[in-house]
């Protein structure tokens, strides 16, 4: 039931007389072109109980010309019925699992909790009561994000390593900085654009180690020793950068915080400000990083726009008459196919006034930069990989041949191996001395033609840059931890003077979250998740939208579950708490969010029904309040929300195969997964999976055998499971069924 908010009762009020008034013969709809903008609509329209016919107004810009043409091209209001439908769904049903959820979880919390001690005269002292444990269905897996890094941190052991590293030079040179390192896989010879060398170690687990190979060194550090430091060898390559592509939103706030370390909130205060009041920029709350083709045209029209302004003349004037866009990248700006409501967000054209706040100033700054770097040309580099050895040419006789380019497996002695893996692959230690000889890494990358990178400020061509993309153009950085750097003219076979030191470090743990990293991990939830098929079904889909995520973060914030300090973000106690006494696994999880999201889409395309979604709503909600019901359980809770989270180097055994044939199919047989039982054609698109953990209890496995076989478990006082094989894949095939 809708009910005015007391705040606005009377600008309410006003509306609904103009809704109601008879002399109108149909209303406009001018919200925001979205689901959120369409369900503010909806409501008012259905509490002022208004019967008049309903035009679309759909824009993107608020400038004269757009309204005029959206003005031109309104739309009946029925046109956009799946979409009231979609966002009709998404209110309700955060309204029903978050109500629900949290008076359960909080109640459960105070029950549970201890209700005072004892004074000194035998009189009971109140205990302050539980906080309110709100769950949201986009905020909870958000705070999981920051609850698991904080988990993740607090159990990190750090490790000391050791590393070598060579100060060379030939005569009348600059000095430059090569890091000793071991490769011990096949390489095929190039540079590496990231920095990384794949299968090679460079980290020693003892100080002594690398002291003997210090002082083994020492030994040939002159260019009059024969087997003194020698460039080995000597590869070049050019490579291109393109330009990043257009703002979305999320996109814009992560470079905002990284840049000038705005809130996301902040940073869609001022994109709005831009957008609203001085019709700046186009509608910034979007999800697409495209512009459709049909805006080609107005392109020229911008840059005539942007050229008025002397900040970006220089840039803006070079476009106009000459080629917009070359055919080779056209798609990485113009792809209709991948616009849905709003395109990217880019300037209007008109000229800033003198009212524009610094924060806006910024903001604008960042999308007329990007817009005109997407139509110039990629930035050019050099890189230069060199190989230093030193050392006798020829090893001792039966020791295996190291090269730079390729060679065999690491050596091993008295049949223990080399070196040691932790549980990353870029914490490999060595643990036994290598044979001779030696060989250092050097890696240079200087940039040849700037491109995009002059309009987007990065103008000094003799600057290093590490990284590529996106990283590298929101906030390029020279990781004092590479050894990359300008490397002097160099020749294959060229003899070197040398100089060696121990350098010690420490493994770090995980950082904590920004809220530029936090948007990126809420945008990229369902990579997360280890069923691969779940995974590509959210390809497309995340935590929230790029319009909601700025207020979940503040939600989280203003709730006491999470706070700032500095630029980082990261879970309060209460946060921790919350998570802890989560009663289903799926509140916390983004599978259960990104799959709803998915399922908004599809009603907003009319490919699905409201009541179908409703339904299934309403079925989970009581699925919960069972699990409550059932009381606290450290089963309940998911195991990886206890323990860090597996680093990549961790081997995943493969699934066990079970003697049951999967009852959806008919074909596949049963298999274990990591949360669940699934069958084995999962790749072939069958869906059937029972998780581990159903209405907060964990699944035996002769309760699995008995819901494969027979389709429902022994009924026992409180209920039984029952086997829906008809389940979508991230409710389960397996769901409780009270007595």
């Amino acid at each position: 039931k809708l009910r005015p908010v007391a705040g606005t009762r009377d600008q309410l009020r006003v509306v609904r007389q103009l809704l109601c008034d008879r002399r109108f013969s149909e209303v406009v709809n001018g919200c925001d072109a979205g689901r959120e903008g369409e369900l503010i609509f909806r409501y008012v329209y259905e509490l002022a109980g208004s019967r008049l016919p309903i035009r679309r107004l759909w824009i993107s810009s608020l400038t004269d010309e757009s309204i005029r043409q959206g003005f031109a091209a309104l739309r009946p209001g029925a046109t956009y019925d799946a979409l009231g439908d979609a966002a009709r769904c998404r209110s309700e049903a955060d309204w029903l699992v978050g109500m629900n959820a949290t008076r359960a979880v909080t109640i459960q919390s105070r029950g549970s909790a201890d209700t005072g001690t004892r004074g000194s005269r035998g009189a009971r002292t109140r205990a302050p009561a539980p906080p309110v444990y709100s769950i949201g269905r986009v905020q909870t897996p958000t705070l999981a994000i920051l609850v698991r890094r904080e988990q993740a941190i607090r159990a990190f052991e750090p490790r000391d390593y050791w590393e070598v590293r060579g100060t060379f030079d030939a005569d009348n040179s600059e000095p430059f900085t090569a890091l000793w390192t071991l490769r011990s896989g096949p390489d095929k010879g190039k540079p590496k654009d990231n920095g990384k060398d794949n299968g090679s170690c460079s980290r020693f687990g003892d100080r002594d180690l690398a002291n003997q190979v210090v002082t083994r060194l020492a030994a040939h550090g002159s260019t009059d020793d024969p087997s003194g430091p020698i460039v080995e060898t000597l590869i070049q390559k050019q490579t291109r950068e393109p330009p990043p592509q257009l703002f979305d939103l999320t996109s814009l706030q992560r470079t905002a915080n990284r840049r000038y370390g705005f809130s996301a909130t902040r940073t869609l205060q001022a994109a709005q400000a831009l957008y609203e009041r001085h019709k700046l920029l186009t509608y910034p709350r979007t999800d697409s990083r495209h512009l459709p083709q049909e805006l080609l045209g107005e392109v020229p029209k911008l840059f005539a726009g942007l050229a008025k302004i002397p900040t970006y003349a220089p840039f803006a004037t070079s476009l106009l008459g000459g080629d917009i866009l070359p055919a080779a990248r056209s798609r990485r700006v113009f792809d209709a196919a991948k616009v849905h409501d709003h395109h990217a967000i880019i300037p209007t054209g008109k000229v800033p006034g003198g009212t524009i706040s610094p924060d806006e100033q910024r903001i604008f700054d960042l999308v007329a930069r990007r817009f005109l770097g997407a139509f110039y040309p990629d930035a050019e580099f050099a890189l230069t990989e060199a190989v230093i050895r030193v050392g006798p040419s020829i090893p001792p006789t039966g020791a295996p041949v190291l090269s730079a380019a390729s060679g065999p497996p690491v050596p091993k002695t008295d049949g223990k191996p080399l070196r040691e893996s932790g549980t990353d692959p870029s914490e490999t230690l060595l643990t036994m001395l290598p044979p001779a000889p030696d060989r250092f890494i050097a890696r240079g990358r200087v940039r040849l033609a700037a491109g995009w990178q002059a309009v987007a400020g990065f103008d000094d061509p003799g600057r290093p840059l590490v990284g590529g993309g996106e990283k590298s153009a929101d906030a390029p950085k020279h990781n004092k931890d590479n050894p990359d750097s300008l490397l002097p003219p160099l020749t294959q076979g060229q003899r070197l003077n040398g100089r060696f030191q121990t350098v010690a470090h420490q493994t770090r743990p995980p950082p904590r979250h920004t809220e530029a990293t936090l948007l990126g991990a809420m945008e990229s939830a369902g990579r997360e998740i280890e069923d691969e098929a779940l995974r590509a079904a959210m390809k497309e889909t995340g935590l929230g939208t790029p319009a909601t995520r700025a207020s979940t973060i503040e939600t989280l914030v203003k709730r006491g579950f999470i706070a700032r300090d500095g630029k980082q973000v990261a879970p309060t106690p209460t946060g921790i708490g919350l998570i802890e006494r989560l009663p289903v696994p799926t509140l916390a999880s983004p599978e259960l969010t990104g799959a709803w999201e998915a399922r908004l889409v599809r009603i907003a395309r009319g490919q699905e029904s409201r009541a179908a979604f409703m339904t299934d709503i309403a079925r989970y909600v009581r699925e919960v309040m069972d699990a409550v019901r059932g009381g606290p359980s450290q089963a309940s809770v998911p195991s990886d929300m206890r323990k860090p989270p597996a680093r990549t180097g961790t081997t995943v055994p493969p699934p066990a195969v079970l003697e049951l044939r999967c009852p959806r199919c008919r074909e596949g047989s049963i298999i274990a997964g990591n949360r669940g039982w699934g069958c084995a054609r999962w790749r072939e698109g069958c869906p059937f999976v029972i998780w581990f953990n159903v209405a907060g209890k964990r699944v035996t496995d002769a309760q699995l055998r008995d819901l494969v076989e027979k389709g429902k478990t022994r009924k026992s006082k409180t209920g039984r499971l029952v086997l829906d094989v008809g389940a979508t894949r991230e409710q389960g095939a397996a769901r409780f069924q009270p007595a």
